[in-house]
């Protein structure tokens, strides 16, 4: 799928927009980011959301593991949304808002090291944070 994105993307003109149909998975954004699309959709954060867990920086958090009943600590620290800023990972039902968050601050960062010429290196150090999936 990736290759083919690469190969179509380049046959696409440069000054317009290029859409990719339902990749949603933080490290498939990457990759067609990469390729040079510009916009995208999914519902995976919102379904991610439905089925209990949060995509976050630390890897994929399943909240219905009962690790997570009593845990006080907030979904993700940094995170500003009203999710991790509210509630504690034993309380969140909130999950669609963080994922959805989760989503736009990497499509932000990944638009800012485009503009600064460092997307490889974002990339990379992305992949690298998420390589740790709470299944």
């Amino acid at each position: 799928m990736f290759e083919t994105t690469d190969r179509v993307a380049m046959l696409l003109p440069a000054d317009r927009p290029r859409y990719f149909m339902g990749i949603g998975d933080p490290e498939g954004i990457l990759e067609v980011i990469e390729a040079g699309v510009d916009l995208f959709d999914s519902v995976l954060p919102t379904r991610t959301a439905r089925s209990g867990a949060a995509i976050t920086w630390q890897g994929r958090l399943n909240l219905r593991n009962a690790r997570y009943a009593r845990d006080p600590e907030p979904l993700e620290p940094a995170c500003d949304c009203p999710a991790c800023t509210g509630y504690s990972r034993a309380y969140l039902r909130l999950l669609s808002a963080h994922n959805l968050r989760f989503v736009l601050e990497l499509t932000r960062g990944a638009r800012e090291a485009i503009e600064r010429g460092s997307f490889a290196a974002y990339k990379r150090d992305c992949l690298e944070r998420l390589s740790t999936w709470d299944r």
